[in-house]
């Protein structure tokens, strides 16, 4: 019993020191700002929308993260992108956001495979809140979709993780703020809906 009360304790004393985070990273393909079921890569998608809000996650909740009295705002970011599915994506570059003032290049726009990074740097901070990071620029084929991805596995692409520099700390990283680490809510694009499953299937199981 007195082992249990140790280790409750412990776990305890671990979840008040660990900073907790509620930051919400999405694309956006049509154009109005949010992401939903409509946003999907087409053959006439030319680009998508990156927006990252530091201070909200994705139900609207307000950040919980403890700072130290650091403010959640942005200095730097890296972002990593993978296409999957049905079809391709070919990746054309990458315009930074309007509202990314100050910011250049970090680390060059790359491409390996599915797999795309770029990395940007801030002469300054910006407040937290909702900013679109830049627009990704891209042909489709097919019905493929975007996602991103949380620590690259090709080290060909030199932006490490989807993640931004912050006042606040990081879990593993000073100052870093990483998806998969210390954030979780990230949407990529919709995935299609195969006709096999809704229009097709209906009839086969019609005649069964």
């Amino acid at each position: 019993m007195r082992r249990s009360l140790l280790l409750l304790g412990v776990i305890a004393a671990l979840a008040v020191g660990a900073p907790a985070y509620s930051q919400y990273i999405y694309m956006d393909v049509n154009g109005d700002g949010v992401n939903t079921s409509a946003d999907l890569l087409t053959s006439s998608t030319t680009q998508v929308h990156v927006y990252l809000n530091t201070a909200l996650n994705k139900n609207g909740s307000a950040s919980t993260a403890q700072c130290g009295g650091q403010p959640l705002d942005i200095g730097l970011f890296d972002v990593l992108f993978r296409s999957q599915g049905s079809g391709s994506v070919t990746y054309n570059g990458f315009t930074i956001g309007s509202g990314m003032t100050g910011f250049t290049i970090l680390n060059a726009f790359t491409v390996a495979g599915p797999d795309a990074g770029v990395g940007y740097n801030g002469s300054n901070y910006l407040n937290p809140g909702l900013y679109e990071l830049g627009q990704l620029q891209v042909t489709v084929t097919g019905t493929p979709r975007l996602i991103f991805v949380a620590e690259s596995t090709n080290p060909s692409i030199p932006s490490p993780n989807t993640a931004f520099g912050s006042h606040c700390e990081g879990t593993d990283h000073p100052n870093y703020v990483t998806l998969g680490l210390d954030f979780f809510d990230a949407d990529g694009t919709a995935a299609g809906t195969p006709t096999e499953s809704t229009t097709w299937g209906k009839i086969k199981q019609l005649y069964k």
